[in-house]
């Protein structure tokens, strides 16, 4: 069996993923130099339930710390805080984005090849542990 190109690089695409009523997709971490202290990874979550859900956490094997942050600019300077959780609303969502939400990954223990991934575990309040992976790929330029 032969499979077209578009068709074959879309079945190696990390597939959504569920914890009860939240879903995961477009989960991914940009290129870095090798030499890179840190990562950043986004993730888009999709809450298809009636109540709020709370992304208290995240785990990354092959890194050092990992933290939840947000990058805001005010009056022309960038600031980075780290968040203790980060609500998705009842029937909402809340996309991570460079430039905004994200997950930090501290203290890599090996550079990251396009086209790889990153395994992830993502924490909610609730107790629910969701395994994700995020795709390597280049970041590309907002329009």
């Amino acid at each position: 069996m032969m499979f077209r190109p578009a068709i074959l690089a879309a079945l190696l695409l990390p597939l959504p993923a569920f914890a009860g009523d939240v879903m995961v997709s477009d989960a991914w971490v940009p290129t870095a130099p090798p030499s890179a202290p840190t990562h950043a990874a986004y993730i888009s979550l999709h809450n298809h339930g009636s109540e709020p859900r709370v992304l208290v956490g995240v785990s990354a094997e092959g890194y050092g710390m990992v933290h939840l942050h947000e990058s805001k600019e005010s009056d022309g300077v960038m600031t980075m805080t780290m968040l203790h959780q980060i609500e998705i609303p009842a029937g909402g969502m809340m996309m991570m984005k460079p430039g905004g939400l994200h997950v930090m990954l501290m203290g890599p223990k090996a550079p990251l090849a396009e086209g790889a991934t990153v395994p992830l575990v993502l924490e909610f309040a609730n107790g629910d542990k969701m395994p994700i992976e995020a795709m390597v790929k280049p970041r590309v330029p907002e329009s």
